[in-house]
């Protein structure tokens, strides 16, 4: 890259591949109806085999991201496209419960050291002034490929069955995993230190471990929504199969408007924790009339729709606050695997509280109070990482003299 110039072509191939990633988490919420019948499995059962996507990343995230930038974070992006098209090959083909299990777990692990990886990948092809914007981009791969991945479920469903669109999905990874490596340039800092210290200073960084929080905290409700949508439009509003996916698709697509404007907002000059704060608060509100049996059906979807375009700007306030906190452009991949990591352990405990909240307590709309408790919880963390940023902000009383 040059050293005058942000290189968007390799930012575009980034986030194309990102698209793979956001693919390979929502292919998943429209096919379950059909995944219960096939095999024959309990609403419980079906939340694991959504979340066993997170569950590597969730116990790891931050030795994961120190591998990665000690040992290459391209070669490690390449890996986790790799995985990713082999644990989505492998479930076109298993025929139970637990082989759908093992690939998902795959399919995790490619997921985690992908998205570790992508972070210091687009670090090393921009230009600080314009890392924002392109770090805005990436927040949205996930809900810009589960959304094209939940407008493709109805076809997929409806003719070829829900194997057809693991293919599919896995045939597309394969694709962008081959423009990864004739396009983005490796990084040219990490590998300077070992993992061991890259753990221990960036785990040693208060507001990088604030930024975790409030990642788990929103994706633990955001992900809930989206994985139980399509069953709940199913099973308790008689909608169609592929009605449901195209709501979540909906639901999903949402989304990236509010990962583009929180990247916007944070440029223009509104404070992190002010995004973040108020994002939460918008998000308890929505879900509180989402999920109340009292309005009309009409209601409770544009309270479901603003609750995703709100609170897509939390993730782009997080990713961004990355490299900020980082100790150095070394320890930026470990920051991102810890922050993925709260993601990851967001998304596979969120949706399973959710569940048992709503199998245990009576319905769906018992499971308001786990909803209203991420919400809180993700403020509080939000004014966390606004204390610290206020400290890194302030000058150093040593070089005021």
């Amino acid at each position: 890259m040059s050293d005058h110039r942000t290189a968007w072509a390799s930012v575009w191939v980034v986030f194309a591949a990102g698209l793979a990633a956001g693919a390979h988490i929502c292919k998943v919420p429209p096919a379950l109806p059909l995944l219960r019948a096939d095999l024959g499995i309990t609403l419980v059962q079906s939340g694991f085999i959504a979340t066993m996507f997170y569950a590597m990343g969730g116990v790891v995230g931050v030795f994961v991201g120190a591998v990665v930038d000690r040992y290459g974070q391209k070669r490690f992006a390449l890996i986790g496209l790799a995985c990713l098209c082999a644990g989505g090959v492998l479930g076109v083909f298993v025929q139970d419960y637990q082989g759908l299990l093992l690939s998902r777990f795959i399919e995790g692990v490619g997921f985690m050291l992908f998205t570790v990886a992508g972070v210091p990948l687009l670090a090393g092809v921009t230009q600080p002034a314009e890392r924002p914007v392109a770090l805005s981009l990436w927040s949205a791969y996930m809900p810009t490929g589960g959304a094209l991945a939940l407008i493709a479920a109805p076809i997929a469903l409806a003719t070829l069955g829900w194997r057809s669109l693991w293919l599919g999905i896995a045939i597309y990874t394969a694709f962008v995993a081959f423009l990864l490596a004739r396009v983005v340039p490796a990084p040219r800092f990490g590998g300077g230190i070992g993992s061991l210290r890259l753990v221990a200073e960036s785990v040693g960084r208060p507001g990088s471990l604030a930024l975790c929080f409030v990642f788990f905290f929103y994706v633990a409700q955001w992900t809930s929504l989206m994985i139980w949508l399509p069953t709940f439009l199913v099973d308790e509003r008689g909608a169609s199969p592929a009605n449901a996916s195209l709501l979540t698709a909906l639901y999903v697509a949402m989304n990236i408007p509010g990962n583009l404007a929180g990247g916007w907002v944070l440029k223009g000059g509104m404070a992190r924790w002010q995004v973040i704060t108020l994002a939460s608060a918008t998000m308890a509100l929505t879900a509180a009339c989402g999920l109340s049996a009292g309005l009309p059906d009409p209601a409770r979807l544009a309270s479901v729709l603003v609750f995703s375009l709100v609170g897509g700007m939390i993730p782009a306030a997080v990713l961004a606050g990355g490299p900020v906190h980082a100790r150095s452009p070394q320890h930026i991949g470990t920051t991102q695997g810890m922050i993925m990591q709260g993601a990851q352990l967001g998304q596979f405990f969120g949706p399973l509280l959710v569940a048992l909240a709503a199998q245990g307590l009576g319905g769906w709309s018992a499971s308001l109070g786990v909803m209203l408790s991420f919400a809180a919880l993700a403020a509080l963390a939000g004014l966390v990482v606004g204390w610290f940023e206020s400290r890194l902000a302030a000058p150093d009383p040593a070089t005021a003299r």
